[in-house]
């Protein structure tokens, strides 16, 4: 009776095994697949948008530059009357002016 247990036993952990062994390489088989019909597209794809989100980043960055080029003599006169206290609190956005400053001061 021992015996046939043991047999039987045997028999399902072999069968299991079997069924496992297969289900793993079904699965890398399938992953293999699909990564290499995938796989170099979307890495292409994303490649292309971050190229594009660097040059954008850098084309704002640019027109951000011209734009303070051109409009400090008008905006920043107003930053460095303001106190300090107003600097930090109204103009705080205008902190970009302080890169001006030798500008406004050769100017007066």
């Amino acid at each position: 009776m021992i015996d046939s247990h043991i047999r039987k036993r045997r028999l399902v952990l072999s069968v299991g095994l079997l069924l496992f062994v297969t289900f793993v390489a079904t699965f890398g088989i399938v992953a293999v697949n699909v990564s290499n019909s995938l796989g170099q597209p979307l890495w292409d794809s994303w490649l292309a948008h971050s190229e594009r989100l660097t040059k954008e980043e850098k084309r704002g960055a640019r027109i951000e530059t011209e734009a303070r080029e051109q409009t400090y003599e008008t905006l920043c006169p107003a930053y460095f009357e303001a106190s300090f206290f107003d600097r930090w609190v109204r103009y705080n956005d205008r902190r970009w002016c302080e890169s001006f400053h030798d500008r406004m001061t050769s100017q007066s």
